[in-house]
């Protein structure tokens, strides 16, 4: 059925659900934008990829 591949493991809050719900309403919508935007995204590439030599061929 998963064709051997493993799944995710389910979402657990340690909330109650009305809680959680209550809390996400509250969200500002603008201040996480703000949040996002400032958060770096990781390199495509390890940091020392772009100083190793390639190989001659």
């Amino acid at each position: 059925m998963t064709n051997g591949e493993k799944r995710e493991r389910p979402l657990h809050l340690d909330m109650d659900p009305d809680e959680a719900l209550a809390r996400f309403m509250q969200t500002d919508p603008v201040e996480l934008k703000r949040r996002l935007d400032k958060t770096k995204t990781p390199p495509k590439r390890g940091p020392g990829v772009a100083k190793k030599s390639k190989p001659k061929g």
